[in-house]
């Protein structure tokens, strides 16, 4: 299948709840993602969670990675990062010709944006020019064009609020069956 290849994928800014943890965590599980290019896969979404935790405390980006993927891509995780409103970078190949790309996608964004090759993100020379013969308005789309190329403010960790910190552990503590879910049912 000439079409698969490895990808790896980093996911930062805030995670805005635990549903997002837990689509986060099912989608890397689903993915056969791993935590390490010499690592095996994730045998479950607890153990996503456990290295969702120890990213979040040490206040760096989630870094995931997979082998043999089509189009070098892990959708799933990214429709769950969208889905959450969790900003993400891909790293991977693709296309006739294997030219690497980087694709980002913030809260915000209606599409990811993606840059090819190891070069500077480019666009026409046609395309420059009808943004400078809008005026200020075309200048001011340009540079917000070349600031979401770049990544400019692209966030460089993953965080959560002290109160999703404890949220998670709990996930983390159900995964395992260390803890009982909580019923909504009240006992009589």
């Amino acid at each position: 299948m000439g079409d698969r290849a490895d990808t790896s994928i980093m996911i930062v800014g805030a995670v805005p709840s635990a549903a997002a943890c837990e689509a986060l965590a099912a989608a890397a599980a689903s993915e056969n993602a791993k935590a390490g290019w010499e690592e095996g896969v994730f045998e479950d979404a607890g153990e996503v969670l456990c290295l969702l935790q120890e990213t979040i405390q040490e206040g760096r980006p989630l870094w995931l990675f997979g082998s043999d993927k089509l189009g070098a891509t892990m959708d799933d995780v990214e429709d769950a990062c969208r889905t959450h409103g969790m900003a993400f970078e891909v790293h991977g190949e693709r296309g006739p010709s294997w030219d690497s790309f980087v694709k980002r996608w913030m809260p915000g964004w209606e599409e990811p944006h993606i840059t090819y090759g190891d070069a500077d993100p480019a666009i026409g020379a046609q395309e420059v020019k009808a943004f400078l013969e809008r005026g200020a308005e075309g200048v001011a789309e340009l540079a917000g064009l070349a600031d979401r190329r770049l990544g400019v403010g692209f966030p460089d960790k993953v965080t959560a609020t002290p109160e999703l910190g404890d949220e998670l552990e709990r996930l983390i503590q159900l995964a395992y069956g260390e803890i009982e879910p909580v019923s909504a049912i009240p006992s009589p």
